[in-house]
């Protein structure tokens, strides 16, 4: 099957750029790609926290340990999850030789595309969503103080965005904490879908109604990234920003008798 896939990584306001992304085994920092691929697949996004203290340094490690995992990352969701796991040790020795990275860890959000169905993984507030052609859908609950707040309903979801807590995160790779959650689906992916991939650079600029307007948009996918990325920079985002799309070729409506399902 053919995945097309458009992904920018910039910089934004801050001094330094830890947000990184796979795409087609190419990492990507502070640049654009985008293009065609054959499933297997994997998109990722990392989101690094400690700036010069070796945020960029944790996600480009995470992305390195699974770019080397080869095709054997595709083989299944244990596969996988040995895969995480060798990327938190690299991440816990590098910690440990170098004092400067001691504080680094880093998001992670990614997605595997496969023939017949696709793994989605995450741990952070690093997110992914899929939209069908008509809604907008979060695939991923973010490891959050906020979310936690949210979910027992002390806040709501709009004041989690101004929070004073609102950056700390519960789950990362890099610390001693759970791994990150693994899900997957047995259903194919359906021509027209976009998923979509991003640092919280972008989803705390934007509400998900301004996101499914560029989606939905007749622009390419390329074009789409590229406008996720300018409209979070434009809305007043203060951090990184990162958009990945990747999208199944065609434009066959979503059935909504046959709902995507995550186990």
């Amino acid at each position: 099957m053919k995945l097309e896939f458009a992904c920018e990584v910039n910089i934004g306001p801050r001094p330094t750029n830890d947000d990184r992304a796979m795409i087609l085994n190419e990492i990507l920092d502070q640049r654009f790609l985008e293009g065609e691929a054959q499933t297997p697949a994997a998109a990722v996004v990392c989101d690094g926290c400690g700036g010069y203290a070796g945020g960029g340094t944790a996600a480009e490690t995470v992305l390195e340990v699974l770019r080397a995992g080869g095709p054997g990352i595709f083989e299944s969701a244990d596969a996988l999850a040995d895969l995480l796991e060798k990327a938190q040790r690299e991440l816990m020795r590098k910690k440990a030789e170098v004092p400067a990275l001691r504080e680094m860890c880093t998001t992670v959000a990614g997605c595997l595309f496969l023939e017949k169905g696709l793994i989605v993984f995450h741990s952070g507030d690093s997110r992914i969503y899929r939209f069908d052609g008509s809604h907008l859908a979060r695939m991923t609950v973010d490891h959050s103080v906020v979310q936690e707040m949210v979910d027992l309903g002390m806040i709501r979801e709009d004041e989690a965005l101004t929070h004073p807590r609102r950056n700390v995160i519960t789950r990362c790779l890099g610390i001693e904490c759970q791994p990150p959650e693994i899900r997957s689906s047995s259903g194919p992916i359906r021509p027209g879908e976009i998923f979509l991939l991003c640092s919280d650079g972008l989803w705390e600029a934007l509400t998900p109604a301004a996101i499914r307007q560029i989606l939905a948009s007749p622009l390419s996918l390329g074009e789409k990234a590229r406008a996720l990325v300018r409209a979070a920079a434009e809305n007043g985002s203060a951090d990184n920003i990162t958009a990945c799309l990747c999208s199944c070729p065609g434009g066959e409506p979503a059935r909504e008798e046959e709902p995507f399902i995550l186990d």
